[in-house]
């Protein structure tokens, strides 16, 4: 499986045969800035840890959360209410998945 990956400073796209976390070199090689796996896409609150915006100690706590709740609330919500994330990073980080999800393939 091939994955893609886009920096969030200059949007160069670049590929590899192995996700992120086995990547000597987690960032830009054009500019040195935070890159983030656009393909295969990711979950809202993997996207939100790799942008260091929660921890994944903050995002299990709201799974578990999500997963104990009688009707289903989506995570961002989850995490609003927690006030883990604001406002601003989760509609950063729902852009980002919009990007992933909308053709953004190999």
């Amino acid at each position: 499986m091939a994955y893609k990956f886009k920096c969030l400073n200059c949007g160069e796209v670049t590929y590899s045969a192995a996700p992120l976390e086995y990547q000597k070199n987690k960032n830009c090689q054009r500019c040195g800035g935070k890159v983030i796996q656009i393909y295969p896409p990711m979950r809202l609150g993997e996207i939100l840890v790799h942008l260091d915006a929660i921890t994944q100690d903050e995002l299990n706590e709201a799974l578990a959360i999500q997963k104990r709740m009688l009707t289903r609330a989506t995570i961002g919500k989850i995490l609003l209410r927690l006030q883990l994330v604001n406002q601003i990073d989760l509609e950063k980080a729902l852009k980002i998945q919009r990007e992933m999800l909308g053709g953004l393939t190999h």
